[in-house]
């Protein structure tokens, strides 16, 4: 009787719909623990962001290898927030990102320019003409000769190092902190979440 349970279609539905329902279990459960650690380390780059220029704006400086983004996972993984966050939170998140990311763009000119010489390019500016009579009898002078002045240096420069300053400045006084506002706590809720808490 037990064999011809087992043999039955009975017991292979079942055992079909069980390991289908595993496989599913097991399928949300890795993408709400994706979700879970994406959310933890969002809310570490944005604390750490917002530190470096809470600091900036006591002292007007950032250091040279400062960098507020060493990771972007918000950028990497907005898609698992999408049906969690209204879009003006994804929005100020995105926002607070852009300008962050933008800060360590100018910090990095700032210390390219600062440790390295500015381009020399050298360009012939002038040239003038001059018949030359040889000293050889027979022989035809040469006309329209061009003798070329000696090049002059050209300083290239992409922006000047107050422009990146100034833009600095105004882009660190502007940003908006978000680690202490409504969005980011759904965010720290997400992050806290048990394993059992799939939806």
């Amino acid at each position: 009787m037990l064999v011809s349970f087992l043999n039955s279609n009975f017991f292979l539905a079942l055992t079909t719909l069980v390991v289908g329902g595993f496989a599913i279990y097991l399928y949300l459960k890795q993408k709400e623990d994706r979700k879970r650690d994406a959310a933890k380390l969002i809310l570490q780059e944005i604390r750490y962001a917002e530190q470096k220029i809470r600091k900036y704006r006591e002292v007007k400086s950032y250091k040279l290898y400062d960098k507020l983004l060493p990771t972007n996972s918000w950028n990497d993984n907005i898609h698992l927030f999408i049906k969690e966050l209204k879009e003006t939170e994804i929005d100020l998140i995105s926002d607070f990102y852009a300008k962050a990311s933008y800060i360590d763009t100018l910090i990095n000119i700032i210390s390219q320019q600062k440790n390295n010489p500015p381009i020399i390019v050298t360009s012939p500016t002038s040239s003038f003409q001059q018949s030359i009579t040889p000293a050889t009898p027979g022989v035809q002078p040469v006309e329209n000769f061009q003798i070329l002045a000696p090049p002059q240096p050209v300083e290239v420069s992409l922006l000047p190092l107050p422009i990146s300053q100034k833009i600095l400045e105004d882009v660190s006084m502007n940003v908006e902190f978000i680690y202490n506002t409504p969005v980011v706590e759904k965010l720290r809720e997400i992050a806290n979440r048990k394993w059992y808490q799939l939806f």
